[in-house]
């Protein structure tokens, strides 16, 4: 009996430390969307060099480079400058509180990108729907758009 007992708790053991891990994975809540990119950059420019992004959210920006050579991040209009480092990361946040195009670059390396911010569409009114067993069974012009 004693041996059952053993073997149970046993089994029972490694579930009871699920609940531990599984409690980290709740979602966040944040007050303004925040949206990360990493940016690397390479002999040949920046990867990627092209981003979107909509107004109002954060954007959190880590800049890396896979060359020795020194190599920056600038954003312009933005006051955000970050070196790009082999083997080092850095990382730099800005919110956007309007629409555009707006460069990145290196004046060192004269590679270039950009970001695209506009404005977040609109909430798609909510449709009607009728249910089937109170839907009229005879064809009617439709006088709505």
């Amino acid at each position: 009996m004693k041996r059952i007992i053993n073997l149970f708790l046993l089994a029972s053991f490694p579930i009871s430390l699920w609940g531990a891990p599984i409690e980290g994975f709740k979602s966040k809540e944040f007050e303004t969307p925040v949206r990360e990119y990493s940016v690397i950059a390479t002999k040949s420019g920046y990867f990627p060099d092209k981003l979107f992004a909509y107004v109002g959210e954060t954007a959190r920006f880590f800049v890396t480079s896979t060359d020795t050579t020194p190599q920056c991040f600038l954003l312009k209009d933005h006051k955000v400058f970050l070196a790009a480092e082999k083997g080092k990361m850095e990382e730099g946040q800005v919110q956007f509180k309007y629409p555009g195009r707006f460069e990145f670059y290196c004046p060192s390396t004269k590679f270039k990108g950009h970001i695209t911010v506009v404005e977040r569409p609109r909430a798609e009114k909510a449709v009607k729907r009728e249910l089937a067993s109170e839907k009229k069974s005879y064809w009617t012009p439709r006088d709505y758009d």
